[in-house]
């Protein structure tokens, strides 16, 4: 059994694993891990706690986008699963051939998808990660991470309009019932799932047409399922693929596979 983390800008993803199978998962913010005492820590405590004599040594492996909260995290599994947490880019080498121009620059977490994407759906792919930023990323017909594209996501468009004006509301986000709002509310919703699902149409579209011909497009990230319904390329939605990466990654340190690029 694996225990999988992704520590994200907003949240924090945790699964719990069986080979590459995830058995369950749950979100918490990612800011409260700063907090030993605090709601967010005392639910990871909560929910990791039943798996306490399941895990061996070695089981959690984490990827994160937070440097600073990566030592709080180590402790917290410590403490409450009495084993270490292996985090790559630290402990461990995602195995990707990486031609990013500088490759210290990558997010890990986009490399933890690109390397679950391509064991899982084969060679030739654009990743796409609805996250805090909307990220899309190129695995080559070679197994190459080429590199890819940053946007803002939607929660930073729901924000921005909201902080960044003053009269638009902050509008939880849904799937909008109509393309032209009759309201403030709905027309937020609308133009930031429209937005978005057209942002993306129109990137993957282009790297379609040249660079990525004939390429396969895999979807993932909190927000994937609220998009997918209104994007001409969005099919392929896999909601947990960093976590499954990371169980991947896990089995491959296992059996001795640790060769890094």
């Amino acid at each position: 059994m694996t225990v999988a983390i992704d520590i994200g800008n907003t949240n924090t993803t945790v699964g719990i694993l069986e080979g590459s199978k995830v058995l369950s998962s749950f979100k918490i913010p990612t800011a409260g891990l700063g907090n030993a005492r605090g709601a967010a820590a005392a639910l990871f405590k909560g929910r990791l706690r039943p798996f306490l004599g399941q895990c061996s040594e070695g089981a959690v492996y984490a990827c994160s986008v937070v440097p600073q909260i990566n030592p709080r995290l180590r402790l917290l599994v410590k403490r409450v699963l009495g084993t270490a947490c292996k985090i790559a880019g630290e402990d461990f080498c995602v195995p990707l051939l990486n031609k990013y121009r500088i490759p210290s620059q990558v997010g890990q977490d986009r490399l933890v998808n690109a390397y679950a994407a391509l064991k899982l759906f084969g060679k030739g792919l654009i990743v796409v990660d609805f996250g805090t930023a909307i990220t899309f990323d190129i695995v080559s017909r070679k197994e190459e991470y080429l590199g890819g594209l940053i946007a803002p996501g939607l929660r930073l468009m729901q924000e921005s309009l909201n902080k960044k004006t003053a009269l638009l509301p902050f509008v939880e986000l849904a799937k909008p019932i109509e393309l032209i709002g009759r309201d403030t509310a709905s027309s937020i919703r609308a133009g930031i799932v429209y937005g978005a699902a057209s942002l993306c149409d129109g990137i993957i579209g282009r790297l379609l047409e040249k660079e990525c011909r004939g390429y396969q497009v895999v979807v993932t990230g909190g927000d994937a399922s609220l998009v997918k319904s209104f994007s001409r390329y969005m099919k392929t939605v896999d909601e947990h693929l960093i976590l499954e990466g990371l169980a991947m990654l896990a089995e491959s340190q296992k059996t001795g596979m640790r060769k890094p690029y």
